[in-house]
C-alpha cells in the first residue's frame, strides 16, 4: 500500500508529480510509431463501499473517535482529484444503513434529507451499486434516499416491477472521460431475501451476478472502451490459496467467479465482506475492495492507449489501497453538512433509560449463557407472547459499565435493524434450530489441533433448558432438552420469537422458513429494548444458566478464548470463522495463537 502517498505533500513533491502527469500522454508509446500515432490516458478510478453510514471519524456507539469515515475519505478524495485529471468515484453498496445516525434519520427524525446521500452528494459521486442492507429500512426509506441522490444507483442483476422513478435502478451507466467511453455496471448479492422480509423488497427479484453479467457485459464491450463493475459481493475463497470457504448461500459471495467467468471485465471493485484486497488479478481482471466504514479507499490506475485506428485499449492497469489513519484530517465541507445531524444523534444516544450496579459484558455471549443475551430474552419472550426464545449475542466487544445505562448501550448490543417474529412449531422443528447453532461450534477434542470460536448465528433459547455437547457428531448435539421442567416432547406446540432475519432463513435456519406467523412487531428490536428498559424492567444481574456446553473441559476452553478478546465481530453469512491453534502444553493446559482470520 502507497499510504505516504496521499498525506500533505511538500510543494516541490506536488510540482513534480502534477509535471509528471502531464506528460502522461507521451508515456507508454512504442517504438517505431510517432507522438501523433498513439495518445495514452490515465484514468484513476476510487471506490469506497459498505460505509454503513459512517460520515464522522467518531464511533458513536463507542464514544470516542476513531480513524473512519466519509469526511476523512473525502479528504483523500479531493487531494487524488487536485493532483489528477480524470477520476471517477464509485461505491460498492451498504450505504444507507449500519450506524446511529443512518437508523436515526430513517426512523426518528424523516423530516430531514439522508445525511449519507447529502455527503455523497457533496462528494460528486459517479455511480454506486445497491447493497442488501439497503433495504434494511423498507422502500420508503431506500427511495426517498434515491430521489435525493445526485448519483446514479445501479443493480443489473435486479428484474424490477419498476421502470421508471426512485423505484427503479438501471444496470449501468456509460461516462465519458478524456475521450474514453466508461461502462459502469453494478450488481448487488442476491441472496437479499434470505435475510430481508418480503414487503422491503416487493417488486424485486434478485438474478444471478454472474449470468446477469453474462448477459449485459458483452454488450457493453460494444458500446465501450473500458467495462468497470461495481459489486455488492465478496470473495467465497481465499486470494492467495484459492481454498474454498464453507458457505451457507453460494449465490452471496460471487467476485471471483464473476472475474473467471466474465474476463471481459476490466476493473471490477467488489464489497459486502468487510475485508479489503488491495489487487488481485482473476483470469486478468483487476480486483480491488476498500475496508468497510471508510478505513480505506481503494484506488486503481487505469492506462488507456489509442491506437492509430482511433479505438482505445486498457495498455496498463493496478490497483492499490490508501488506509484511513490518524494523520488524515476529516473535510470540513463533509463536517459542516454532518455537524447538526451528529449533535442530534449524540443527544439521543446519551439519554439514560436504566441503571445497573454491575458490570455486563458480552465477551462470552456466544459460548455461555450471558446476562445480555438474556436481556434480549426477555424483550422477545414479553412482546413476542412466546414461550421460547431464539436470539444470540451480536457483538462480543459489547460491555455494559455499572450506572447509568443510555441508548448508546443498546446500539451496542442490537446494532442491527431487525424485527421480531414469533412464529408456531413443534418440539422436534426447536431441536432443529438448536441444532443448526449448535454446528457453529466445534468439535471436541480439537479437531487438527484448532479451536473455532462460533459467530453470531449460534443462537441461544430461553424458555428451555439444554446441553450442547460437542463430543457428539453435528446434528445430535442437543441433549437433554427439556420444556417446564420436562424432556421436550417432539409434538408438543410451541410459539418462539425470532428476529426476521432468522425467520427467512439467515444462519441456515431454514427449518423457520414458512412457518406460520402469529405475531410481526411494529417496532426493530432494538426499540423495544428501549421501551422495555425504559418502562422499568431490569436488566438481569445475570444468565439464569439455562443451557451450556458439554463437556467441562470444551467450556472453560470456549470461555476463555471468548474473554481473551479476540473473539471475531462477524458480519457475513457465508464467511470463514475465526481459528486458533491449540497446542497441549506440560501440565495438560492448553495455549493459542492466532491462525488465521476472516469476516464479513
Amino acid at each position: 500500500m502507497r499510504s505516504t502517498c496521499f498525506r500533505v505533500r511538500l510543494a516541490a513533491c506536488a510540482t513534480a508529480i502534477a509535471s509528471l502527469l502531464l506528460a502522461g500522454s507521451s508515456l507508454a508509446r512504442p517504438r517505431g510509431r510517432s507522438a501523433a500515432s498513439v495518445q495514452t490516458v490515465r484514468l484513476t478510478l476510487l471506490s469506497t463501499t459498505d460505509i454503513h453510514g459512517h460520515l464522522e471519524p467518531f464511533s458513536d456507539v463507542e464514544d470516542r473517535p476513531a480513524n473512519r469515515g466519509l469526511a476523512k475519505i473525502a479528504t483523500l478524495v479531493r487531494q487524488i482529484r487536485s493532483e489528477r485529471r480524470h477520476v471517477l468515484l464509485f461505491d460498492c453498496g451498504d450505504l444507507i444503513e449500519g450506524s446511529a445516525e443512518a437508523y436515526y434519520f430513517a426512523r426518528q427524525d424523516t423530516t430531514k434529507p439522508n445525511p449519507v446521500i447529502a455527503a455523497m452528494n457533496a462528494l460528486d459521486y459517479d455511480a454506486v451499486a445497491l447493497g442488501n442492507h439497503e433495504f434494511n429500512f423498507g422502500l420508503n426509506v431506500l427511495w426517498k434516499a434515491h430521489r435525493q441522490a445526485n448519483f446514479p444507483w445501479l443493480g443489473a442483476n435486479l428484474r424490477e416491477s419498476y421502470t421508471r422513478g426512485p423505484g427503479y435502478f438501471p444496470p449501468y451507466v456509460i461516462k465519458r472521460v478524456a475521450g474514453v467511453r466508461v461502462a459502469i455496471v453494478g450488481f448487488v448479492t442476491p441472496a437479499v431475501p434470505h435475510w430481508e422480509i418480503p414487503a422491503h423488497y416487493r417488486g424485486y427479484q434478485f438474478e444471478s451476478i454472474v449470468d446477469t453479467a453474462r448477459r449485459i457485459v458483452p454488450q457493453l464491450r460494444r458500446k465501450a472502451d473500458l467495462v468497470v463493475a461495481i459489486v455488492h459481493s465478496g470473495l467465497d475463497r481465499d486470494p492467495k490459496t484459492g481454498r474454498e470457504y464453507k458457505v451457507i448461500y453460494p449465490d452471496e459471495n460471487v467476485a471471483w467467479e464473476l472475474a473467471e467467468q466474465v474476463p471481459q471485465i476490466d476493473v471490477l471493485f467488489y464489497g459486502h465482506t468487510h475485508l479489503q484486497m488491495p489487487e488481485l488479478f482473476v483470469h486478468g481482471v483487476l480486483m480491488a475492495q476498500a475496508k468497510n466504514w471508510g478505513e480505506s479507499l481503494a484506488e486503481a490506475d487505469v492506462t488507456m492507449q489509442r491506437n492509430p485506428s482511433g479505438h482505445w485499449q486498457v495498455a496498463d492497469k493496478h490497483s492499490h489501497l490508501i488506509p484511513v489513519t490518524g494523520a488524515v484530517p476529516p473535510d470540513p465541507s463533509i463536517e459542516r453538512i454532518d455537524a447538526p445531524y451528529h449533535a442530534e444523534v449524540e443527544r439521543y444516544l446519551g439519554t439514560v433509560i436504566a441503571k445497573i450496579t454491575q458490570p455486563l459484558s458480552g465477551a462470552a455471549g456466544r459460548v455461555d449463557d450471558n446476562a445480555l443475551v438474556d436481556l434480549i430474552h426477555r424483550v422477545q419472550l414479553a412482546d413476542g407472547k412466546a414461550d421460547v426464545s431464539l436470539a444470540t449475542m451480536f457483538m462480543p466487544s459489547t460491555r455494559w459499565e455499572a450506572g447509568p445505562v443510555t441508548i448508546r448501550e443498546v446500539f451496542a448490543l442490537y446494532p442491527y435493524e431487525n424485527w421480531l417474529y414469533t412464529v408456531e412449531m413443534n418440539g422436534a422443528q426447536l431441536r432443529e434450530a438448536l441444532e443448526q447453532a449448535a454446528r457453529f461450534f466445534p468439535a471436541w477434542p480439537a479437531e487438527n489441533g484448532e479451536l473455532r470460536l462460533p459467530s453470531y448465528n449460534a443462537d441461544s433459547a430461553a424458555g428451555v433448558s439444554y446441553r450442547v455437547d460437542l463430543t457428539r457428531p453435528v446434528g445430535d448435539r442437543i441433549v437433554d432438552l427439556r420444556f417446564r421442567g420436562r424432556t421436550l416432547d417432539p409434538s408438543q406446540k410451541l410459539r418462539v420469537a425470532v428476529n426476521n432475519y432468522r425467520y427467512a432463513g439467515g444462519g441456515g435456519y431454514r427449518v423457520l422458513l414458512g412457518l406460520p406467523v402469529v405475531y410481526r412487531s411494529s417496532h426493530e428490536e432494538r426499540t423495544m429494548i428501549i421501551n422495555y428498559l425504559r418502562s422499568g424492567h431490569p436488566v438481569p444481574a445475570k444468565a439464569d444458566g439455562n443451557w451450556k456446553v458439554a463437556p467441562a473441559e470444551a467450556r472453560q476452553m470456549l470461555l476463555r478464548e471468548a474473554e481473551s478478546g479476540r473473539t471475531p465481530a462477524s458480519f457475513s453469512e457465508g464467511s470463514p470463522g475465526r481459528r486458533w491453534r491449540v497446542r497441549r502444553a506440560s501440565g495438560g493446559e492448553f495455549k493459542t495463537g492466532r491462525r488465521a482470520a476472516g469476516s464479513h
